[in-house]
Parts: C-alpha cells; sequence; structure tokens
C-alpha cells in the first residue's frame, strides 16, 4: 500500500502476530509490535513511526491514555484505536484526544485496509 511505519500495541500477543501479517501483505511495515502503552511511549521516544494501532483496554496506560501521551508527542503521528468497544462513549473519548480513526475488531478485515488507505493519503 504505502510503506508507512507502524507500530502496533495491543496486550494479546497473538492478534498483534495476526495485525503484523495483514498489515505487511498490505505493504505495511511493522516498526514495532508492544505489549502496552509504557512500551510504546519508550519505543515512540527513541523512534518515531507513521501510524500507532492501539487497542483501547490494555493493563497500565489505556489506549486513550497512551493515544493522548502520543498527541502531545507529535501531532503528526496518526493514530487509530482498534477495539471490541464499539461505544459511542469511546469513539467520542478518541475523537476529543485527536485520534485519527477507530475501528472496531469485529469489522477489522473489511474496514482496516480502507481506513489505513485514508490515514496514508
Amino acid at each position: 500500500m504505502s510503506g508507512l511505519r507502524v507500530l502496533l500495541v495491543d496486550d494479546s500477543p497473538d492478534f498483534r502476530k495476526l495485525l503484523a501479517r495483514m498489515l505487511r501483505a498490505l505493504g505495511f511495515e511493522i516498526a514495532a509490535s508492544v505489549g502496552s502503552g509504557e512500551e510504546a511511549l519508550r519505543i515512540l521516544d527513541g523512534e518515531p513511526a507513521d501510524v500507532v494501532i492501539l487497542d483501547i483496554a490494555m493493563p497500565g496506560l489505556s489506549g486513550l491514555e497512551t493515544a493522548q501521551r502520543i498527541r502531545q508527542m507529535s501531532a503528526d503521528t496518526k493514530l487509530l484505536i482498534l477495539s471490541l468497544h464499539s461505544t459511542p462513549e469511546y469513539q467520542e473519548a478518541a475523537a476529543a484526544i485527536g485520534v485519527d480513526a477507530y475501528v472496531c475488531k469485529a469489522n477489522l478485515v473489511p474496514e482496516l485496509p480502507r481506513v489505513l488507505a485514508e490515514l496514508a493519503a
């Protein structure tokens, strides 16, 4: 698709592996794959990513808290929340932080490629 560098942040190692395979098949480079918001912030402190894909519900820093800190670090990094939670409250909270896209995991296969193409444009 575009060769953008993507940081994956999800507390499920199996889901991260699945997502990494899917993204590589779409032409994305996986900058790193980590299991917590804290790890993501450490990675981004030394090595920027074009897109950060975050799970919303993680131990420690939530995806929303992590997204807020990343947004403070960089206005240019694209932020995408991937979540099992499709409630308007989560989506509104993400939008208020400045998250660029929100995809429900139940719609991952049809929506993620389209959303990433829009973010890459």
